[in-house]
């Protein structure tokens, strides 16, 4: 039996409402022809994507992006337990109450209920100051400029070196040899800070979670780190999981038969990280998987409307039923069922 993968890009709310929309009709397509994916992966919108993917249910999808920007719907209609009491405002308040509204009970059943086979990773950054001090506010807005910076030439890249940057995974059934202080359990406890953590840049979406805050085991390594956006150390895994021995146990464990890239990059480009530093389209791992139709990239096929911050719902509406059309069309191509083939 194929073995599917999918890796979902990061990209903000905007380009991550396209990923929504194609994603939606991709888990029902699959669903129908007995390929959906079994592992998920991905950093910031696209582990929040991988966690929609992981329940098994394309309705999930739907339900994020139907409210996303929807403040008083989502804590007026949902059961879990989110803390509207935090003092969080704009697209942060929003982040924080779509992470309850959407993975409620029946979806974390989902994800944690359905075998052990089943294997979602969130990639998060763990930040700490080399001078072993606090992360404070001018730390913030340096990450923030950090991001900023990134679609610029490297020559006017801002990029701090006076930070130690670790990625660490989270994952779900993950095997007790494999953990690490880089690869570490996914589980009800941890799920939803874990995801917010994901998401996170600074300043722009308020403060990072400190360790505390993302319910993990006491480790001392973590002691004045913080945890953010995944996409800093670890947007697209390829590289690292051939390259960076931390993390070849958890490569291994996740190898698959067949992948699906969902790039939100209009040209397809695979960023290694939100700096935009290593593209692995020509890594040669990657471009023979492409060659052998073991990997298929999907990214944007037409200028994608809403932005990296929006939470105006019919902006991002239309992006998404956008995103879905793309998906239908894709489903007619007779090189997409070659992939699927057996």
């Amino acid at each position: 039996m194929t073995n599917y993968c999918w890796i979902l890009d990061s990209g903000g709310a905007g380009r991550g409402a396209w990923q929504g929309g194609v994603i939606y009709e991709f888990m029902r397509w699959c669903r129908g022809n007995g390929c959906f994916p079994a592992i998920t992966m991905g950093a910031s919108a696209g582990g929040y994507a991988a966690a929609d993917v992981a329940t098994g249910n394309a309705q999930t999808v739907m339900k994020g992006w139907t409210v996303w920007g929807k403040l008083e719907q989502m804590q007026h209609d949902s059961s879990a337990r989110f803390d509207s009491d935090l003092k969080l405002t704009g697209f942060r308040r929003n982040l924080h109450a779509s992470v309850f509204y959407v993975m409620e009970e029946d979806e974390l059943s989902g994800v944690f209920d359905s075998g052990a086979d089943k294997k979602l990773l969130v990639f998060t950054t763990r930040v700490r100051r080399k001078d072993g001090k606090g992360f404070r506010g001018v730390d913030q807005l340096r990450y923030f400029m950090k991001s900023a910076t990134r679609k610029m030439p490297e020559s006017l890249k801002y990029l701090p070196g006076s930070y130690i940057e670790d990625p660490v995974i989270f994952a779900t059934n993950l095997p007790r040899e494999l953990e690490s202080e880089y690869v570490r359990p996914l589980t009800r406890k941890n799920y939803h800070s874990v995801l917010e953590a994901s998401c996170l840049v600074p300043f722009a979406m308020g403060a990072p979670l400190a360790p505390e805050d993302v319910n993990i085991s006491s480790c001392e390594i973590d002691q004045g780190a913080v945890f953010l956006d995944g996409g800093y150390t670890i947007k697209m895994p390829m590289g690292i999981f051939e390259q960076d021995p931390r993390f070849r146990g958890i490569a291994h464990w996740v190898a698959a038969d067949k992948t699906i890239i969902f790039c939100c990059d209009p040209e397809g480009y695979l960023w290694e990280t939100s700096a935009r530093l290593r593209r692995l389209n020509t890594l040669p791992s990657v471009a023979k998987a492409l060659e052998e139709n073991r990997l298929l990239i999907v990214h944007p096929d037409h200028k994608v409307e809403a932005g990296f911050l929006c939470t105006d719902n019919p902006t991002i509406m239309r992006t998404f039923n956008r995103g879905r059309e793309q998906a239908q069309r894709l489903q007619k191509l007779e090189g997409l069922r070659r992939f699927f083939d057996k």
